[in-house]
């Protein structure tokens, strides 16, 4: 810890203290889903475990939709004006 960094990293360790033991999270479930998919022919690159996961990861993925929607005309404008340059 650094004396410096305090004021903005408390409110965090103590809602992370506060919250400990209160998680939504099964470990017994979460070490079940492990094993299926350990035992999975085709298992997934990715899982996630836990609604709390899904939530962030979802909210995570909902602003950077709406991120490059908005953006999608800058983003397009950088290729070259003559398309048949593309590999």
């Amino acid at each position: 810890m650094i004396a410096d960094h305090d004021e903005l990293f408390e409110p965090l360790r103590a809602r992370r203290i506060h919250g400990s033991g209160h998680q939504p999270g099964d470990p017994d479930k979460a070490a079940a889903a492990v094993l299926r998919i350990v035992a999975a022919d085709q298992p997934p690159t990715r899982l996630l475990l836990g609604t709390d996961a899904l939530r962030l990861v979802q909210a995570g993925r909902d602003a950077f939709e709406r991120e490059m929607v908005t953006w999608a005309q800058l983003s397009a404008s950088t290729d070259f004006d003559d398309a048949s340059r593309a590999a």
